[in-house]
């Protein structure tokens, strides 16, 4: 069995926590969301198993399942937040909340979809071994497999 030190987040946040969309000067992924919010300060620091609430449940987005795992690195007290670390929180200016922490984030991955019941705050989850795959994100070939792929597109 595996186990994930996991974290359930409602939706949109969710899938803008784990779905890459750059690399920053350093090389390092980076989603649309590199900071997420919390009540509480956490000693925690290493990969994160996200998981999309199960509400609410918005149209095209996943619900109720594992969707990505992204790396807390570091944790800011929120009185210590800069606009710019307001604006990779992605929370809209009349919610965001007077108190508590920063969790930064990188190193996001989507993950194979799998089922399951969150909970508030962390929680630990063993899954069966090798069920929390990554999606692919780059296929690297030598020649002959470029070959190979051209042959079965004709």
């Amino acid at each position: 069995m595996d186990k994930y030190t996991c974290l359930s987040v409602k939706q949109p946040y969710a899938d803008l926590l784990v779905i890459p969309t750059f690399e920053d000067e350093e090389g390092i992924l980076q989603a649309d969301k590199t900071i997420e919010v919390r009540s509480r300060n956490t000693k925690y620091r290493g990969d994160i198993l996200i998981c999309a609430s199960a509400k609410p449940e918005i149209y095209g987005k996943m619900s109720g399942c594992t969707i990505g795992l992204v790396e807390l690195y570091d944790v800011k007290p929120i009185e210590e937040f800069t606009e710019h670390d307001w604006i990779e929180t992605c929370i809209p200016f009349n919610e965001r909340p007077k108190k508590g922490y920063g969790w930064l984030v990188r190193n996001p991955r989507r993950v194979v979809e799998v089922p399951v019941k969150g909970q508030l705050g962390f929680f630990t989850r063993e899954f069966p071994e090798g069920e929390i795959t990554e999606y692919l994100t780059a296929l690297k070939l030598d020649n002959k497999g470029i070959v190979m792929i051209k042959k079965r597109l004709k």
